[in-house]
């Protein structure tokens, strides 16, 4: 049984790794539905210092990923975010949020937000940070920077 109704978690998806599993499946598994927040391709190379995978292939891989996790199209969501908040900060139904420990300021600050106006903070799911063998953090700027990939047209399949 679940714990909340309406789950949300966010990000760029670009190189998928043992990090967006993580925080995906931890969606999945404390919540009813999940909304998950995609970067627009905009808004992802505003604060990105590389270009990342098209939208397109980014969603594609995402959807992949979060079947694999036992996710389906009936509780699962995948809307485009311009913004850091995207609807957590204006959708009264979302109960809780799943964000890294690196990225807690921000769900704090979406909380901010929400009592601003007028709706209830959402309880905060923290996932730990994932590290390599090495003790460094697994992202996808570091995968990059290791495989030295470049190709950003194909899908998984």
């Amino acid at each position: 049984m679940r714990k909340y109704r309406k789950v949300a978690v966010g990000g760029t998806f670009d190189t998928l790794h043992t990090g967006h599993t993580k925080l995906l499946f931890t969606a999945l598994t404390h919540g009813e539905r999940v909304l998950v927040g995609i970067t627009s391709d905009e808004f992802a190379q505003a604060y990105k210092a590389y270009r990342v995978k098209p939208l397109k292939v980014r969603i594609l891989n995402l959807r992949g990923l979060i079947k694999e996790l036992g996710g389906s199209e009936d509780s699962v969501v995948i809307d485009v975010i311009n913004d850091p908040y995207g609807p957590t900060i204006v959708d009264p139904s979302i109960d809780a949020i799943v964000v890294s420990l690196e990225t807690l300021p921000r769900a704090l600050e979406i909380n901010n937000l929400r009592r601003e106006r007028g709706l209830r903070p959402l309880h905060i799911i923290v996932v730990p940070i994932i590290r390599d063998g090495f003790g460094n953090k697994v992202s996808s700027t570091l995968i990059r920077e290791r495989t030295g990939t470049t190709d950003l047209g194909s899908a998984k399949s």
